[in-house]
């Protein structure tokens, strides 16, 4: 049993904030007005991993994404109480402040197949209403009965309608309406932007890596540089993006402004494929030079997140260089 005490959290930035009875770190520190990395808020995802420098805590729900080759002394702000003062190398995210995540009604404004198990959807606010959010977050919708999930969104805040690019998951309930019953003007619910998957620092050598409709917050993010007059490329971008099949590859890069250098790479080969097979992450590392001064952004499936995260690191990234969004399958 946790006593109900108060304790003192400081960041290696120096800011202070009060553990709240009952509360995770993460939810304290919000509740302090911080905002710290995080995405599924459920222990899956890893994305509010951190370092306990100083103190004790108490684990309150699994940390299911801590791998065997977590060093002892990290946790997930998101599963963890303090049980004393403590220390924690956590960084207050302070662009994420003016962000506010609303419930909002939306209404389905059309639905494009791209490929046999890919769907495009576009959803429409109110005009009355408004919807600001950084490129590279999610949302969740609210569909019938209440289901609830999470996608990533493919449009930039700019935007007034918001894209995004559903997969097909067997047996998935709100996959099952988007793919035979979903209509035109539909009403749905969505609760967001949620998640700190987003652009860090525009002036470093970019590396993206994809997996399926990971792609979709990366979209989103290269199209916010290609529409932002005040960016002014520097340093090169190079985007990874791993499909099964080569009829998975739904979105092409085609910007007029910045330049990226993209390598499409399957996992299935075929007689008419002439690019890259193999593993997104083992690719990327044999292709990118200057490794120790990029940053490094992820989104797909866990196992190229974990296995990618790892071999960068191993190969002189800084570990505060690796942004991810790890996609947690749902039914």
């Amino acid at each position: 049993m946790v006593e109900s005490k108060q304790f003192k959290i400081r960041t290696i930035e120096g800011k202070d904030f009060p553990s709240i009875d009952g509360e995770t770190i993460l939810d304290s520190a919000s509740v302090a007005g911080l905002a710290f990395d995080h995405s599924c808020k459920n222990g899956l995802c890893g994305a509010c991993k951190t370092t306990l420098v100083k103190g004790k805590i108490l684990e309150m729900q699994p940390q299911i994404a801590l791998d065997k080759e977590s060093v002892t002394n990290q946790f997930l702000t998101c599963c963890c109480v303090a049980t004393s003062d403590i220390l924690i190398d956590a960084t207050n995210l302070s662009i994420m402040h003016g962000i506010e995540v609303k419930i909002l009604p939306t209404r389905i404004d059309s639905l494009d197949l791209l490929s046999e198990d890919i769907m495009q959807v576009k959803l429409r606010l109110p005009p009355t209403l408004s919807f600001a959010f950084l490129e590279g977050q999610f949302i969740d919708v609210i569909g019938p009965n209440s289901i609830r999930r999470s996608y990533s969104i493919a449009s930039i805040s700019s935007n007034n309608k918001i894209t995004l690019l559903i997969k097909k998951v067997k047996h998935g309930k709100l996959s099952d309406y988007w793919f035979s019953k979903a209509k035109l003007n539909d009403l749905l619910r969505i609760e967001g932007p949620k998640g700190t998957f987003y652009l860090r620092d525009k002036d470093k050598p970019l590396v993206f890596l994809a997996t399926g409709t990971g792609i979709a917050p990366i979209i989103s993010i290269l199209n916010g540089l290609e529409s932002d007059l005040s960016y002014n490329q520097t340093e090169s971008i190079s985007l990874f993006w791993g499909n099964r099949v080569r009829q998975d590859f739904i979105w092409k890069s085609n910007f007029k402004k910045i330049k990226i250098d993209f390598t499409p790479i399957v996992s299935r080969e075929d007689d008419n494929w002439k690019g890259k097979v193999g593993y997104v992450q083992n690719i990327a590392l044999s292709k990118i030079n200057n490794i120790k001064n990029s940053n490094v952004y992820a989104c797909g499936a866990s196992e190229m997140i974990n296995s990618s995260e790892i071999s960068f690191i191993k190969a002189g990234l800084n570990k505060r260089d690796f942004y991810s969004d790890k996609f947690v399958q749902s039914f």
